[in-house]
């Protein structure tokens, strides 16, 4: 007489209405599986897993022990290792001791609630599958290129932000209210209009500029998103020097009148005064 290693499974806490499909789509993905049964003649049906293994089985019911198998019935597995194994002939799922042999569908034996006999000594421990968080391995990082070897791509540098070479002391006592639009004097006669741009174009809540090239000097305008935005860089620009402009500091000071708006109209207007509004713009 020799000893057969159970390698099968005894599932309880199914609900009612469970298909044989549910459950093999769960038990499909376990390492060994190699078939599975529901049997819907008691009071509750149970579900017989074989395995191709005991060490697999017993894993198996490890992973499986108080899972969740259906969370609007509640339904949670109980997983037991069974007295003996589900027979698979030709593809079909049946027992040789079966007392239903017309469906050759239903697994007989005595399969009560019962603790697993501990296989004799000389059988090693299972080995570890699953992690103590499920039984699914982890999924591998994604590759986009498909495992094909890809030079990598240099990335261009970003050219540095615009910055004033230094700051001089400017007096601005005659100051407007604040608004969304900053009026920006002192500026040199060759004054770069890239290198101003890229200065406040980098600034948080900008969002456009206009340069007036007069017969004895150079003003800009330049709005941004919300008053806050243009205080921001009122306070921290005050007196900045950029190269193209020579030694002079940059007055900044807020316009009279939000962009391209007359302070008593609604209608733009068509050339800017001293520190007045500057000219409507069309959004880009």
């Amino acid at each position: 007489m020799f000893w057969i290693q159970v390698r099968t499974i005894f599932i309880t806490g199914l609900p009612e209405d469970v298909k044989e499909r549910e459950l093999q789509n769960l038990l499909r993905w376990l390492p060994g599986y190699e078939a599975s049964q529901v049997n819907y003649k008691g009071e509750k049906p149970m579900g017989f897993a074989l395995f191709s293994s005991a060490q697999l089985a017993i894993a198996a019911k490890d992973a499986l022990q108080e899972m969740v198998f259906d969370a609007e019935s509640k339904s949670v597995l109980h997983i037991e290792m069974a007295k003996k194994n589900l027979f698979v002939k030709r593809g079909i799922v049946a027992d040789s001791n079966s007392y239903d042999q017309s469906k050759r569908l239903r697994t007989g034996g005595d399969y009560s609630h019962s603790a697993y006999t501990t296989p004799p000594p000389f059988h090693p421990p299972p080995a570890p599958v699953w992690g103590p968080h499920g039984y699914l391995s982890p999924t591998p990082p994604y590759d986009p290129y498909g495992g094909y070897p890809v030079p990598p791509v240099p990335m261009p540098t970003p050219s540095p932000v615009p910055a004033p070479s230094s700051y001089v002391p400017v007096q601005n006592t005659k100051d407007n209210p604040p608004c969304n639009t900053l009026f920006i004097g002192n500026l040199g006669e060759n004054i770069n209009e890239e290198e101003l741009r890229g200065l406040f174009s980098a600034q948080p809540g900008f969002k456009q500029m206009k340069i007036l090239r007069q017969e004895r000097h150079t003003v800009c305008f330049i709005e941004f998103e919300d008053v806050n935005s243009a205080s921001n860089v009122h306070h921290s620009l005050q007196g900045a020097v950029i190269p193209s402009s020579g030694s002079i500091g940059m007055r900044i000071q807020y316009s009279k009148n939000p962009f391209g708006k007359r302070k008593d109209s609604n209608h733009p207007i068509a050339s800017p005064g001293a520190n007045g509004a500057p000219p409507a713009m069309t959004y880009q």
